[in-house]
């Protein structure tokens, strides 16, 4: 499954459902992992949002 790295996973999920996308997944919390969701879009293809929490975030260049 693909990821898709988000800042705010709760309202890219909840503008997914408002978009007729169906919420698989909503958007339970992972101990010091972050947050994610996953969606299928109309075709039925599925994917994941995921927030991660600062202590995985990606380092800055």
């Amino acid at each position: 499954m693909i990821y898709i790295t988000v800042a705010d996973c709760t309202e890219r999920a909840a503008r997914a459902g408002r978009l007729g996308r169906k919420i698989c997944v909503p958007p339970p919390d992972i101990p010091n992992v972050g947050r994610f969701s996953v969606i299928a879009d109309p075709q039925g293809a599925a994917f994941s949002l995921i927030q991660m929490t600062a202590m995985h975030s990606p380092a800055s260049a």
